[in-house]
C-alpha cells in the first residue's frame, strides 16, 4: 500500500519553482523531481532503486549521476562532460576493522588519478589516512593519540607510507614530531605543545586561561598574548594584544539586539568601549583618532548606511527583494544596480558610462544557460564560453580603450581569444593564449600533474604561422616535487637551474637554494638560510651565491611589526664591490607607521629620521630630521584615495586623478604633464598603461595592453612596432616569460616572491636585484627594465608605485595609495588599518592581490571581511571595483587577483629564440626517432647538420622487425632514465603481439580510450592490456603521446615510455580483454 503526499509551494511572481512532487511507498524505487521554469533552464531529478542510484540533472542538457550502494553510501559519481560521460570519483568500503573507506578521483587524463583511504577505530575516529603523494609515492598522516575522554592528546606529523598500505591496515606506534594538547576538567584544551625545531632549546607553548565563561587569555611562550572577550551569544566585544616588551594593541565593538555589529573603535587611549543603545543612520566620519565605524541597518538586517574613518560615510538602498539597487560614497558618487527576474546583475551604473551584463546565450558561447555570457563596459567587452562542468574554456576580450588618449593601432584592439581546458578535478591542463594582432603568432601551455595531485611541470609551444601549435615540446618548468606535506621540495626550471626548498618541523622554509649548470660550470644564484624567532619571524637571512653574498639581520616588536633591519651585500665578482644599510622603525598601537629612520651602518647613529603625522590611518605629512618639516605633504578625497603627493626636498608633485570606483585614471606632474594614464575593466583588472617612459636616455610614449592575465602587448610610439610577451605562472606567482619569436626570460623569487634574478634559457643572468625591507631597491644589476620586482607585482617607474592589481602601493613610504575595501582581520587589531602594509611584517608576508596579508607557506586571503552590504550585489558594486573580488560577477573573469604582465622592454638581453624552437615539430618527430633530444644543442646541430638524416640505432627495442616497430609520437621533453627499481607497467596491443616496447604506467580504462589518449596507429586496436614487469636497470625514454589525425578528437597526451634495453618476455603477463 502506497502514500502520496503532495507538496504545496507558494509561486512568486518571477516564477522560480513551479511544481514538487515526492510520493512515498514501500515499493523499492522511489523518485522525487523537481522542475524550475524555463528562464533558469534548470531541472533535477532523482531516482532511486536498487542499487540506489541518484540522478541529478542541471543546466540542460547536462547532468551528473551518483550511485548508492545498500546501505546508503556513495559509491561513485558520474558527470556529462565535453568527452562524453565520465567517472569523477569512485568510493569504496572495507567492512573488515578497522573500518576504511577509499577514494579515487580520476583524472581524466594521463595524469595519475587521486587516491586515498582513511581507517577509523570502533568510536567512528580517523586512525590515519593513507594517500597519494608525490612522485608516485604514498603520504601517511600522523598518529592520532586520545585520552580515556576521547579527547585528542597528540597528534603526528605526516610520514611517508608504502604503496601496501593502500589496501591494508598497518599499526603504526611511532610519533613524528607530535604537537601535543593539554585540557581544563571541563575538557577545554588549556595547553598546546609545539615539536622542537631545529635550533630551539624550549618547545613553543599556548596556554590558554579561562578567566570567566565570556574571557579568555592566550599566552605564547615567547612573550606575546591575546585577552578576547565574548558576549552571551558569543561575540567578540573585544580584543587585546599584548607583550611582555610593553606593545599593546585594543579594539571593541558594539552590537544591536539582532547581532548586528554597530560599532568598532580603537581602544588605545584610556577610555572605555561606549556603546550606543539604538543606531538610527550613522554619524559623520570619525576624526577623533580612535578610528571609531559605524554600521546601521534596516528591520531586515540590510546594511543601510556606515560610516568608516578611512572610506568615508556611505549609503545604500535595496529592493523589496532584498537587491542593492543604489549605493552613494563619501564622495557623493552614487552606483546603481538593475536586476533580471531571478536577481541576476543586469546594468551597474557608473558616472564612466553604464556596465552590462549578459546571461544564457550569446553568439559563440557554449553551455551558456544560468550563466554569464558577456560584459560590456565603456573600456572593454569579455565574453565567455563554458565546457560542460560549467568551467569558462573560452574568454574572448575587445578592448574599446585603445581609441582614448594616445590612440593605438586599430590592429590592437583585438578580439583576444584565451581558451582554457581542464581535467576532471578542475584543474588547468592547457592554455592557449591570445594571438599577435599582426603576426598571429599564438602560445599554448601545458600543464601535467604529479601522483600527488599537484602541479608537476608546465611546458609550452609557439607558433609563428597563426597555427595553434598541436603539443607542447618547450619545458618551461620541470621536476616539481613536494614533500610529505605538499610544501614544494624541488623545482628545475627550463634553463636547467633547479631550485630545493628546506623546511623544519613546524613546516617553516629554512632553506632556499638554485643552483646548474651556466655555460659549462656549476653556478649558485641563490642560497638563502633563514633563521626564526619563536613567534615565527624571520631574524637572519644568509645568502651566499657565486656572484655575490648577503647578509640580513631583522628585529620585531611584541606583536609581529618590523623594527630593525640592517643589510650587507658584497660583489664577488664586481671586485668585492660592498653595499650596506641599516634602518628601523616605529609604529603606533593601531599600526600606521610613525617613523622610519635612516642609520650610518658603520656606527649606527641616526642620519635622518622620518616622523609621520597622520588623520585616522592617512598620512599627510612627513618630516624629515635632515630636510626639515613637510618633506613630503599628502592630500586625500573623502573617499581615502590620494590625490596629490608633494615632495619639497625633490621639488616634485605627483597629480592624481582617480575614477568613481578609487581607481587611479591619470598622473600628471607639478605642470599638469601627463605621467601616466590608466584603463581597466569592470573587475578593476588593468587592460591598458600609458606612460611616459626613458628608453636609451630619450622620454617616449610607451603603451602596453593586457588581453588577458597570461598576455600583454606593448607598443613604442617611436618605433611603431607592437612586441608582445607571454606570461606563465606558477601557483600563481609568474615564473617565467616569452615574447612572440620565442625568447625567454626566467625569474628566481624568494621567500616573499619578490623577484631575485632574471635569466635567459642559458642560465645567464639578465638582471639581479636585492631589496630594503618595505620594497625600494637596495642593488641591482643588469637590466632594468623587467616588470615584476617588488613580491612580483609590477613597478610603475612613472610614478613609482607598484601595482598591486587591487590599488597602488608606495615603497618610499611604506603605505598604500587608497583605503582598502576589505578588512585584513575582523578581530586582529592590526587588520582595520586600511592603508597598512601586510600589518608591518615585510619580510615574512606578501599581499598578492592588494587587499590582505598572506604569510609564508599559507592560503591568502581566507573569508576576509568586505565593507558594503553582503551579498553578490555587492560584489558586482562595491567591492569588485578594486579588481579584488567580484562576486558571482566576477567568476569568469580572467583579471581577478590577476598578477600583471610584463611589458617585455628587454630584447636586446634575449637569445633569438629558444633552444626548441630551432626544429619543427616534424624535426622534433624524426629526432625522437634517432634517440636525439630536441632541447639539446648538439643534438640538434647533429641533426641540421646532416639534413635531418641521423642513423637511428634501434637495435636496442625489443622488436626486432622494425616493420612492426611502431614509433610514438613524442611530445613533451623526451627524457631516458634508468630504472631505479623493479616496477611495473603497462602496454595496450591487438591480436598476438605479446610482446612490445611501448609502455604506459597508467593502465587504460578502454581500448578507444586507449587509441586516442597513447595515439596509436590505426593497425592497434588496443583490444588487450597486460601488466608489464620492468626490471631495475633498465633503460626507458619518457615523453608524451602527441595526437594524430585519424582520430577525431585529436587527444593524445598520454604519458608513454618506450623500452630502450631488452628484457626477458617472462616479464610481460598474458593479456586481459579491454573493454
Amino acid at each position: 500500500m502506497g502514500l502520496r503526499v503532495i507538496l504545496c509551494v507558494t509561486l512568486f511572481s518571477f516564477n522560480l519553482l513551479t511544481g514538487a512532487e515526492s510520493p512515498v511507498s514501500e515499493k523499492l524505487e522511489r523518485s522525487s523531481n523537481v522542475e524550475y521554469n524555463k528562464t533558469l533552464k534548470y531541472k533535477t531529478t532523482f531516482l532511486r532503486k536498487p542499487p540506489y542510484i541518484l540522478i541529478t540533472s542541471q543546466l540542460i542538457p547536462s547532468h551528473s549521476k551518483s550511485e548508492y550502494d545498500n546501505f546508503g553510501r556513495l559509491v561513485g559519481s558520474i558527470s556529462d562532460t565535453d568527452d562524453g560521460s565520465r567517472s569523477t570519483a569512485s568510493y569504496s568500503y572495507d567492512s573488515s576493522f578497522p573500518l576504511s573507506a577509499k577514494t579515487t578521483f580520476p583524472t581524466g587524463t594521463g595524469d595519475p588519478d587521486f587516491l586515498s583511504r582513511t581507517y577509523t577505530d570502533g568510536l567512528g575516529r580517523t586512525i590515519y589516512t593513507v594517500k597519494s603523494g608525490s612522485n608516485g609515492g604514498y603520504v601517511l598522516t600522523g598518529r592520532l593519540v586520545y585520552d580515556g575522554n576521547g579527547k585528542l592528546v597528540r597528534k603526528g606529523q605526516n610520514n611517508w607510507a608504502t604503496s601496501g598500505e593502500m589496501g591494508r591496515f598497518v599499526l603504526h606506534l611511532e610519533e613524528r614530531n607530535p604537537t601535543s594538547f593539554e585540557y581544563d576538567p571541563i575538557g577545554r584544551i588549556k595547553k598546546t605543545t609545539m615539536p622542537l625545531a631545529q635550533g630551539e632549546t624550549s618547545p613553543t607553548t599556548i596556554t590558554t586561561t579561562y578567566n570567566s565563561a565570556f574571557e579568555t587569555t592566550e599566552d605564547h611562550s615567547s612573550g606575546t598574548s591575546k585577552r578576547i572577550v565574548k558576549d552571551a551569544r558569543g561575540q567578540i566585544l573585544y580584543v587585546e594584544d599584548f607583550s611582555t616588551d610593553g606593545t599593546q594593541a585594543k579594539i571593541g565593538f558594539c552590537y544591536d539586539i539582532s547581532g548586528n555589529r554597530i560599532k568598532k573603535s580603537d581602544l588605545n587611549d584610556t577610555s572605555t568601549m561606549s556603546c550606543p543603545t539604538t543606531l538610527v543612520g550613522v554619524p559623520t566620519k570619525d576624526t577623533s583618532g580612535r578610528n571609531q565605524a559605524y554600521w546601521s541597518y534596516d528591520a531586515f538586517g540590510k546594511l543601510r548606511g556606515e560610516s568608516d574613518p578611512d572610506l568615508g560615510v556611505s549609503f545604500y538602498t535595496y529592493n523589496n527583494f532584498g537587491d542593492l539597487i543604489s549605493s552613494t560614497n563619501a564622495k557623493g558618487i552614487t552606483t546603481t544596480l538593475s536586476y533580471d527576474g531571478i536577481g541576476r546583475i543586469l546594468i551597474k551604473s557608473i558616472p564612466e558610462g553604464n556596465i552590462a551584463y549578459t546571461y544564457d546565450s550569446f553568439s559563440g558561447s557554449e553551455n551558456a544557460l544560468g550563466r554569464l555570457v558577456r560584459i560590456e563596459d565603456s573600456n572593454q567587452t569579455k565574453t565567455f564560453s563554458y565546457d560542460k562542468l560549467g568551467r569558462v574554456k573560452k574568454e574572448t576580450r575587445t578592448i574599446l580603450a585603445i581609441s582614448s588618449g594616445n590612440a593605438l593601432p586599430t590592429e590592437t584592439q583585438g578580439p583576444y581569444i584565451t581558451e582554457t581546458r581542464y581535467d576532471l578535478l578542475g584543474r588547468v591542463t592547457r592554455i592557449d593564449y591570445p594571438e599577435h594582432p599582426i603576426s598571429h603568432g599564438r602560445m599554448r601551455a601545458c600543464y601535467e600533474y604529479g601522483s600527488a595531485g599537484y602541479i608537476s611541470g608546465i611546458s609550452v609551444q609557439v607558433n609563428t604561422n597563426g597555427i595553434l601549435p598541436g603539443y607542447c615540446n618547450k619545458d618551461i618548468v620541470e621536476n616539481i616535487s613536494y614533500n610529505e606535506f605538499g610544501q614544494t621540495a624541488t623545482v628545475t626550471l627550463g634553463n636547467g637551474i633547479a631550485t630545493s626548498y628546506g623546511y623544519d618541523v613546524k613546516g617553516r622554509m629554512i632553506r632556499l637554494n638554485s643552483s646548474g649548470d651556466v655555460n659549462g660550470n656549476t653556478k649558485v644564484l641563490q642560497d638563502a638560510v633563514y633563521s626564526f624567532n619563536p613567534n615565527n619571524n624571520i631574524t637572519n637571512i644568509s645568502n651566499t651565491t657565486t656572484d655575490f653574498n648577503t647578509q640580513y639581520y631583522y628585529g620585531y616588536d611584541g606583536i609581529g611589526r618590523l623594527t630593525s633591519a640592517n643589510g650587507s651585500y658584497l660583489g664577488i665578482t664586481e671586485g668585492n664591490l660592498s653595499r650596506r644599510f641599516q634602518q628601523s622603525f616605529g609604529y603606533a598601537k593601531n599600526g600606521n607607521l610613525t617613523s622610519k629612520r635612516i642609520h650610518d651602518p658603520g656606527n649606527g647613529n641616526i642620519t635622518d629620521e622620518w616622523s609621520y603625522q597622520y588623520t585616522n590611518h592617512q598620512v599627510t605629512n612627513i618630516d624629515s630630521s635632515k630636510s626639515g618639516a613637510d618633506t613630503l605633504t599628502l592630500q586625500y578625497d573623502a573617499n581615502g584615495n590620494l590625490t596629490r603627493q608633494r615632495d619639497n626636498v625633490k621639488d616634485l608633485t605627483k597629480r592624481i586623478s582617480v575614477d568613481s570606483q578609487d581607481r587611479i585614471t591619470q598622473i600628471q606632474d607639478g605642470n599638469n604633464a601627463i605621467l601616466g594614464s590608466y584603463w581597466y575593466d569592470e573587475s578593476g583588472f588593468r587592460i591598458r598603461r600609458s606612460a611616459l617612459e626613458e628608453k636609451n636616455n630619450v622620454f617616449t610614449n610607451v603603451e602596453i595592453l593586457y588581453p588577458s592575465k597570461f598576455y600583454g602587448l606593448e607598443f613604442i610610439e617611436s618605433e611603431n612596432v607592437i612586441t608582445s610577451v607571454n606570461n606563465v605562472y606558477l601557483n600563481g606567482v609568474r615564473i617565467a616569460a616569452m615574447n612572440e619569436a620565442g625568447a625567454l626570460a626566467y625569474y628566481l623569487t624568494d621567500q616573499v616572491d619578490s623577484v631575485s634574478h632574471v635569466l635567459d634559457d642559458e642560465g645567464n643572468i639578465l638582471s639581479q636585484i636585492q631589496y630594503q625591507p618595505y620594497g625600494e631597491t637596495f642593488v641591482q644589476r643588469g637590466d632594468l627594465n623587467f616588470s615584476p620586482k617588488y613580491n612580483s607585482q609590477e613597478l610603475d617607474r612613472e610614478s613609482g608605485f607598484y601595482f598591486y592589481n587591487a590599488r597602488y602601493y608606495d615603497p618610499g613610504i611604506a603605505r598604500f595609495t587608497s583605503a582598502d575595501t576589505i578588512i585584513d582581520g575582523e578581530f586582529d587589531t592590526q587588520g582595520w588599518n586600511r592603508f597598512s602594509y601586510v600589518k608591518g611584517n615585510p619580510i615574512g608576508a606578501k599581499d598578492p592581490s592588494g587587499h590582505c596579508t598572506s604569510p609564508m607557506s599559507t592560503v591568502p586571503c581566507k573569508r576576509p571581511l568586505e565593507t558594503g552590504p553582503p551579498g553578490g550585489a555587492t560584489g558586482a558594486g562595491k567591492s569588485s571595483s578594486n579588481g579584488g573580488y567580484s562576486a558571482g560577477l566576477g567568476v569568469a573573469a580572467t583579471g581577478l587577483l590577476a598578477n600583471l604582465l610584463g611589458s617585455n622592454k628587454d630584447k636586446p638581453s634575449l637569445p633569438d629564440k629558444p633552444r626548441s624552437t630551432s626544429v619543427t615539430p616534424n624535426d622534433t618527430k624524426e629526432m625522437g626517432k634517432a634517440g636525439l633530444d630536441p632541447l639539446n644543442k648538439n643534438d640538434i646541430k647533429n641533426f641540421i647538420g646532416k639534413g635531418g638524416i641521423v642513423g637511428a640505432n634501434q637495435g636496442n627495442n625489443i622488436n626486432s622487425s622494425t616493420k612492426n616497430n611502431y614509433i610514438p609520437n613524442a611530445g613533451g621533453r623526451i627524457r631516458k632514465f634508468t630504472q631505479e627499481e623493479d616496477a611495473y607497467y603497462y602496454r595496450v596491443f591487438s591480436g598476438d603481439k605479446t610482446v612490445g616496447g611501448f609502455l604506459t604506467k597508467t593502465p587504460p580504462k578502454s581500448s578507444a580510450w586507449a587509441q586516442e589518449a597513447l595515439s596509436l596507429p590505426p593497425g592497434n586496436n588496443a583490444d588487450f592490456i597486460q601488466k608489464v614487469l620492468v626490471p631495475k636497470g633498465t633503460e626507458l625514454t619518457r615523453s608524451r603521446a602527441l595526437p594524430v589525425p585519424e582520430w577525431g578528437r585529436m587527444r593524445g597526451g598520454a604519458e608513454q615510455f618506450e623500452l630502450n634495453s631488452r628484457i626477458s618476455p617472462k616479464n610481460f603477463s598474458a593479456g586481459e580483454k579491454l573493454p
